[in-house]
């Protein structure tokens, strides 16, 4: 398995740029961590996106940038047909201008921007292509105009008002709880069983753990507890479900592992805070949305 640290390689450069095509994302990283900045963009492909406490469904179009140190993963959906995934990447750490630069006045909104990412910032709306383009031009920039195109892009993310945090706090990871690959483990864990009935002490057992020390586990590296975990995959299985697919309410939350609908859609509501058929609708709302920028 691959090791939860991640060395990001600048080579010769202060900027990393990757753009790369693979038949899923998690067979490129598991969850992972690093010390720099990522503004990652994905240009093809669906599934679930992880980052810290956050669990959500992503697609095309998606665009998110977090600061250093957040847990993170993409996971690919087994039924995306669409022909490979594809991920525009920007990797930087914070002094990559020159020391100082973040103190002069004109950079003030980039300090913000950088203190915000610390948090991650899912970005939505038509400032999302802006974004898009100028990633895009970074990939094959070079030299002083690198520089250039690098800066436009951070001054078009702090200009961007349509962007979320995607954790309720800070999330501060525990070092020790990456020696080993666990977390990937308990994600494909739960992937594979969501219909079913998980058990904290099986998911234990097959880390090896007592019950105890997974739940300390568990809640240092993610920020919150294995049942609120589970229910969040569960939800965002049903999002992904109840907007690729015209199965009925009732058969998605049976998937989902949801045997009694008034549950479901309680514990729906208490996430997305809207219901399942509400969501639905929205989504194919912005599914139109999102077909008309890229035509």
């Amino acid at each position: 398995m691959k090791p939860l640290f991640e060395a990001v390689h600048l080579d010769d450069k202060s900027i990393r740029v990757l753009h790369y095509q693979c038949q899923a994302f998690q067979d490129e990283h598991s969850w992972h961590y690093h010390p720099e900045y990522e503004l990652s963009y994905i240009v093809r492909g669906e599934g679930t996106r992880f980052l810290g406490d956050s669990v959500d469904v992503y697609h095309a179009g998606d665009l998110v940038f977090l600061g250093p140190d957040i847990p993170h993963c993409w996971t690919s959906n087994a039924g995306h047909r669409e022909g490979p995934c594809e991920m525009i990447v920007v990797q930087f750490r914070a002094e990559c201008l020159g020391e100082g630069f973040l103190q002069i006045p004109e950079a003030q909104s980039l300090r913000s921007l950088l203190t915000n990412a610390r948090r991650g910032i899912h970005y939505t709306g038509r400032g999302v292509e802006v974004i898009r383009r100028l990633m895009e031009r970074l990939i094959d920039a070079d030299g002083l105009y690198r520089i250039a195109v690098f800066i436009e892009l951070l001054h078009g993310l702090s200009e961007e008002k349509n962007g979320e945090p995607l954790m309720d706090e800070t999330h501060m990871i525990d070092d020790d709880s990456f020696q080993e690959d666990r977390m990937s483990r308990v994600i494909n864990h739960v992937i594979s069983n969501l219909s079913s009935d998980i058990r904290q002490t099986e998911v234990a057992d097959l880390l090896g753990m007592t019950p105890q020390g997974f739940s300390r586990f568990f809640k240092a590296t993610t920020g919150r507890t294995f049942v609120s975990f589970v229910n969040m995959m569960r939800i965002t299985e049903a999002c992904r479900l109840l907007a690729s697919t015209r199965d009925d309410i009732l058969t998605i939350s049976l998937q989902c592992g949801y045997s009694n609908l008034s549950n479901f859609n309680r514990r729906f509501s208490a996430l997305k805070g809207t219901t399942p058929s509400q969501y639905r609708r929205q989504r194919l709302s912005t599914e139109e949305f999102y077909s008309e920028i890229h035509s």
